[in-house]
């Protein structure tokens, strides 16, 4: 079996998924076919035929590009490192669902280092809005070995299907922590895939995130932060949060434009900034990340289960 046949749910009608060789098909006939590199779209109808949904391919390749080579990772170490000290174990396998995954450096790094902080199992899905950002995830999942049907000894299984965030295509209560790395988080439902007394972890900008990119790029910079607070209706209780902070070297004009492209900024400063910042060979940016993490009591009035038929 899959190791996310236990999760997975059709988006059309709600029934339990199921993998016949390159498909997945629920009980009533809907089917989904798996590319070669193994993501599979289970955006609701119409997504997925809208080719501007998500992240563009060249953006995911940016993204891609500079996460994997390690700039961020004290944020996933944290981050792992806090969910297993929190009481996130107890579970083999242990379901991490990312909500919001872009191309799954977060989710897959995250996994690896949940699983050895656990001693267990850990089955990680991501989902995204972009199909290029689910087939970029598979891939990294296979480089490292993690994607269920190449078999391997790992104690981590995780992909990146496309999905929308707001319905994800999982059952009600099936995950045992969640994920919410820069992405727009849909409350009500992380409090219906979570299990009760089980955990959501946000990471959002600091303050001085980025501090030296965006001086370069524009002539007034705002300190603005954003905390993450769900509704008091949600059903989530705050545990705490926690500051990441350190330097990034950016060595190479490759590296300085991979981390622009994936951030908010491409798509809002002006050609003078952005003639500043590709005049640069190097460059050192402060990473400033807080992480908020959460703990669902599931006792709110919650929300309405994925419908069936």
């Amino acid at each position: 079996m899959n190791a996310f046949s236990e999760i997975l749910v059709c988006p059309l009608c709600g029934e339990s998924l199921s993998e016949e060789g390159c498909v997945w098909r629920c009980g009533r006939g809907h089917s989904y076919d798996a590319a070669r590199t193994g993501y599979v779209n289970l955006l609701p109808p119409g997504k997925g035929r809208n080719a501007r949904t998500g992240d563009e391919r060249e953006m995911v390749a940016a993204r891609a590009s500079f996460l994997r080579k390690g700039f961020y990772d004290p944020v996933d170490r944290e981050a792992a490192l806090w969910l297993a000290s929190e009481g996130a174990g107890g579970a083999d396998p242990f379901f991490l669902l990312d909500m919001g995954a872009g191309e799954g450096t977060h989710t897959c790094r995250v996994a690896g280092l949940l699983a050895d902080a656990l001693g267990t199992r850990v089955t990680a899905l991501g989902f995204d809005a972009s199909k290029h950002a689910a087939e970029s995830g598979c891939r990294y999942a296979r480089s490292l070995g993690y994607f269920p049907k190449d078999g391997g000894d790992s104690k981590v299984r995780a992909a990146v299907f496309a999905g929308n965030l707001f319905r994800l295509p999982v059952r009600d209560s099936s995950a045992h922590a969640a994920l919410s790395f820069f992405a727009p988080i849909a409350w009500e439902e992380a409090g219906r895939i979570l299990r009760p007394g089980r955990l959501f972890l946000a990471a959002s900008a600091g303050r001085e995130h980025l501090i030296e990119m965006r001086r370069i790029l524009y002539d007034e910079v705002r300190l603005t932060d954003f905390l993450p607070s769900p509704p008091p209706e949600a059903g989530f209780s705050l545990i705490g949060r926690k500051t990441v902070s350190f330097e990034a070297e950016l060595g190479s004009r490759e590296d300085i434009g991979n981390l622009f492209a994936m951030t908010p900024f491409y798509h809002r400063t002006p050609e003078a900034g952005r003639e500043r910042l590709s005049a640069l060979g190097s460059l050192t940016v402060k990473v400033e990340t807080v992480l908020s993490l959460f703990r669902f009591r599931g006792d709110g009035p919650g929300p309405e289960p994925v419908s069936v038929g």
